[in-house]
């Protein structure tokens, strides 16, 4: 009984220095950017369905800017899947890859986690790439993926807001309000499809069916499939 609160302590420990160091991160990043940081983390970003001409818009994917904080993008995803899946699943047959015990460790797995995601994020860039091209779209490609990562640096920067505070307010954290964060994350990548569809509607003189078409293609039909498969090794 006195192991297992010792070992729920260190790794609610985990999670709080975690947080602090994104939460730090994005400070200094606030310091050393404003510009672009100001242009980033707006409220547009992730509620304006009008094209904006402004800094964080414009930023081309491979900049050394947009490189940067799609890295701070992928981290503080990296830490909320931690934090639910922990929260969730860590005495339900989680991955021992995933659970977080110790704080030595559990900066491993957060930066592990985060190349994976990375990577993913860059994969996801060939696709957009890919189907870009198919239909024809070459003038939206690159604003397709600045506004994915934009849209996603905003929500998961208000998502790992809500869990440092959940984290501080006991050792066991509270089972709904993770759930709740897992529900309004799912919601957000579905919803993010639907954003980028409404930009593109307001921007490029296609037809509604043809630019779902190239929504489905790129977000909504490998997010779906995602889930099923992270579903399926959950059953």
């Amino acid at each position: 009984m006195i192991y297992t609160q010792l070992v729920r302590a260190e790794g609610r420990d985990a999670f709080i220095v975690i947080a602090i160091i994104l939460l730090c991160t994005y400070a200094i990043s606030r310091a050393v950017f404003p510009k672009v940081f100001s242009g980033i983390i707006a409220p547009n970003k992730l509620f304006g369905f009008r094209v904006r001409e402004d800094l964080g818009s414009n930023l081309r994917p491979f900049s050394s800017e947009h490189l940067y904080f799609t890295a701070l993008s992928s981290l503080s995803l990296s830490f909320v899947i931690l934090f639910i899946a922990n929260g969730l699943w860590k005495e339900k047959g989680l991955p021992e890859i995933l659970i977080v015990d110790h704080f030595g460790l559990a900066i491993i797995q957060w930066l592990g986690l985060f190349v994976a995601l990375n990577v993913l994020v860059y994969v996801k860039f060939l696709l957009i790439l890919g189907f870009g091209l198919l239909f024809d779209l070459r003038g939206s490609i690159a604003r397709h993926f600045v506004d994915m990562v934009n849209a996603s640096l905003v929500f998961f920067l208000i998502v790992l807001l809500f869990l440092t505070l959940v984290s501080f307010s006991s050792i066991v954290f509270p089972e709904r309000l993770i759930q709740f964060a897992l529900a309004a994350s799912v919601i957000f990548f579905y919803y993010r499809g639907f954003l980028i569809y409404m930009r593109m509607l307001n921007d490029r003189p296609h037809s509604k069916l043809f630019i779902f078409s190239y929504i489905c293609a790129t977000e909504l039909t490998p997010l779906t499939i995602g889930l099923v498969l992270i579903i399926n090794s959950q059953i």
